[in-house]
């Protein structure tokens, strides 16, 4: 059974944002 794909693209948006958030945390440490 496939997953609903506008679950899917909210997952997809939900990790986006959370890697984003943690790149430019690691950035601002790193500077």
């Amino acid at each position: 059974v496939l997953a609903d794909p506008g679950q899917q693209v909210d997952q997809i948006a939900s990790l986006t944002s959370y890697w984003g958030g943690f790149g430019s945390l690691v950035v601002s440490v790193r500077h």
